[in-house]
């Protein structure tokens, strides 16, 4: 086999391996940062609450949407609503 062929081949295989190995790096990290967010992390769970005004059950971080939209109240009562609400819940765990 000519010198040059030889060379041209070889570098053709490098780059082929090259490409190979940064897909099979890309591929492992994507399936952890996959896996990571699957898992529930610590303290992450929602907790779940009553409305006050119509006694639908719904996630807390939901509470103040739900308020405005669906009850069309004020942002402000709604907010302090929430506040209440959040205050009454910690100082029941406590």
């Amino acid at each position: 086999m000519d010198p040059v062929a030889r060379l041209g081949l070889s570098f053709v295989i490098t780059i082929i391996l090259i490409a190979l190995l940064l897909w099979l790096i890309r591929e492992i990290t994507r399936m952890w940062a996959q896996q990571a967010s699957d898992e529930p992390a610590a303290g992450k769970l929602m907790s779940i609450s009553v409305c006050p005004v119509c006694g639908g059950r719904l996630e807390s971080h939901l509470m103040t949407r739900h308020l405005i939209v669906t009850h069309e109240m004020d942002v402000y009562e709604a907010a302090e609503l929430v506040e209440a609400m959040r205050s009454e819940s910690a100082q029941a765990e406590e």
